[in-house]
């Protein structure tokens, strides 16, 4: 609140009367005091008795009236009462004490400083009712030029110091305003910071993967109650370098991890951390989980921190390990019996006479059948095993593509369809023969049983700087969007497939894509040309090292056969 400026209450009344009116009752009693010492005879004036009597009743006006129920301007009128006391001593003693006029800058500053500009009439009207005070008691004018410039003197005096500090008066309630604004801001903005941080801390504490941000230095800055307990049950605090500790394994779950090899040294380190399987925690409590990391830099460039997220995946993993040893189980105890069956049924074909052609053709349905039973027994191993090894070499890619057109032939002869292969070559290529020649078979294989009779698939090929190349096209009924990214995961049939009663798994194709990504490639689904599906194998003309899986999605492929935009694996 400014030094002098009204309020409408009473708080704000006491504070104007001990700052503004108790000053100027100070002043009045000493120049009273300096009278009683120098000239005492003077205090028995009426002027000066008059004088001091409206000083008593102004200040007791200003304490005692509740000025704040009617309207804070009326304190002008103890400013007022002031200057006439002031105006009263000064006409009886000035000539004693001409420090007295000095009592009318306490009125007048607090009329410029606390009321509006059109109060500067009452401060010039009083300074000159002071001036004009002693000629009206004598009964006479002034005289002289002199005795003029007297009158005049002081009021002008006045009304440039009130119009001075009025304009600082103003210019200090602008700055009041601006800071009780910006300061209404800070507090708005600080109780926004302090909401935003409880909502992300509830946020980051209920949600099941580890967050853990450090800073630039390497010190952490802010962890949720999931990572707390992860780097628990890994034997280390968040907090306490090295960041690592015992109880951390390998995805293999038997290899312990260095600790310069765990999640957080690696993420401080700057290496790139995705998609990391570690198991963490004691044997009989183990958890799996899944690590990411990630720079966050500012506009500019510059480091801000490192960002740490751990999920657990325990459930998954160990949902996975079930499944696998499911298969596993199931195609062991089915193959078993199913080769006595094959040796019988051998048996039994040899001892059949070929006169008798009902028994012949009733053990050749079993042997057929007998045959897609152990396809469905190997494609159950396939999807069982986690691991594929690959084993390249040099071989002409057109080639291995026609024997594996040789092998699919007959079934899709037997729809009245054809393979159709374009872009042979003799060029000469690094790859495993045995996977990729299974793994064109069943994509063709698929391409037949889900195009029309009588239609065409067609297999292309070709070998430039970016890779080895490989599209089976159909004219098929194609994939939805959500098909073409679901299409690789095992056991996974689309609805044509259920609806039309097409035999198989759903297994063969998460088996081409783990023959691709073990030789560093990648697959590729999207529309073939004339509507239906292509499938595209990207290889490395150089094998790599072992890599994470690289899978497209949504990228446009040139094939040999044609263009296709792929949207999905």
């Amino acid at each position: 609140m400014p030094l002098f400026e009204p309020q409408r209450a009473r708080a704000g009344r006491i504070r104007v009367f001990t700052r503004a009116q108790l000053p100027f009752v100070i002043g009045t009693l000493v120049v009273l005091a300096a009278l009683a010492v120098g000239a005492p005879a003077s205090l028995s004036s009426p002027l000066v008795g008059a004088a001091v009597v409206l000083v008593i009743v102004a200040s007791m006006a200003g304490t005692l009236v509740p000025w704040e129920l009617f309207s804070s301007s009326w304190l002008i009128a103890v400013a007022m009462a002031d200057i006439v006391a002031v105006a009263l001593l000064r006409t009886e003693v000035v000539w004693l004490l001409p420090g007295v006029s000095m009592l009318a800058i306490f009125p007048i500053l607090w009329i410029a400083y606390g009321f509006p500009p059109v109060a500067f009439t009452a401060a010039v009207g009083g300074a000159a009712f002071m001036t004009s005070l002693p000629f009206l008691v004598r009964g006479s004018w002034p005289a002289t030029p002199l005795e003029w410039a007297n009158v005049f003197t002081l009021p002008g005096l006045i009304l440039a110091v009130a119009v001075v500090v009025n304009i600082a008066a103003q210019h200090l309630r602008r700055n009041a305003r601006r800071l009780r604004a910006s300061h209404e801001e800070r507090a708005r903005a600080l109780a926004q910071a302090h909401d935003n941080e409880l909502v992300l801390r509830t946020v980051l504490d209920n949600v099941r993967s580890g967050v853990a941000l450090y800073d630039d230095a390497g010190r952490l800055v802010l962890a949720n109650r999931t990572a707390e307990d992860l780097s628990r049950a890994m034997g280390f605090a968040l907090d306490e370098a090295p960041y690592a500790g015992d109880a951390v394994l390998a995805a293999d779950r038997t290899t312990p991890v260095p600790h310069s090899e765990q999640l957080i040294p690696r993420a401080l380190r700057g290496d790139s951390v995705g998609e990391t399987v570690e198991w963490v925690g004691p044997m009989a409590e183990q958890r799996a989980i899944l690590a990411d990391s990630d720079r966050v830099r500012r506009t500019d460039g510059t480091l801000l921190g490192t960002l740490v997220v751990a999920h657990d995946v325990t459930e998954m993993a160990d949902a996975a390990q079930i499944r696998h040893d499911f298969l596993r189980t199931v195609s062991h105890e089915l193959r078993t019996p199913l080769t006595s069956v094959t040796g019988y049924l051998d048996l039994l074909t040899e001892r059949v006479r070929p006169e008798d052609p009902t028994a012949t053709r009733y053990l050749s349905l079993v042997e057929r059948n007998v045959l897609v039973l152990t396809d469905r027994i190997n494609e159950l191993l396939a999807a069982a095993s986690t691991d594929t090894e690959v084993s390249p070499r040099p071989v002409t890619l057109s080639d291995l593509i026609a024997s594996a057109v040789r092998a699919v032939t007959p079934q899709a002869e037997r729809r009245g369809s054809s393979i159709q292969q374009i872009g042979a070559t003799d060029e000469r290529v690094l790859l495993d023969p045995v996977r990729i020649r299974q793994s064109l078979e069943e994509l063709m294989v698929n391409a037949v049983k889900f195009s029309p009779p009588a239609s065409a698939v067609v297999i292309g090929q070709r070998v430039d700087d970016t890779g080895i190349h490989i599209v089976v096209s159909d004219s098929g009924p194609g994939l939805t969007s959500l098909e073409r990214t679901r299409v690789f995961d095992p056991f996974y049939r689309t609805e044509y497939a259920r609806q039309h009663a097409i035999q198989g798994f759903g297994i063969g194709l998460s088996v081409v894509r783990n023959a691709v990504v073990a030789h560093g490639g990648r697959v590729r689904v999207g529309a073939s040309a004339s509507g239906g599906t292509a499938m595209a194998i990207v290889l490395p003309t150089v094998l790599p090292a072992p890599s994470p899986t690289d899978w497209a999605h949504d990228a446009p492929v040139s094939s040999p056969g044609g263009t296709f935009v792929a949207t999905g694996e």
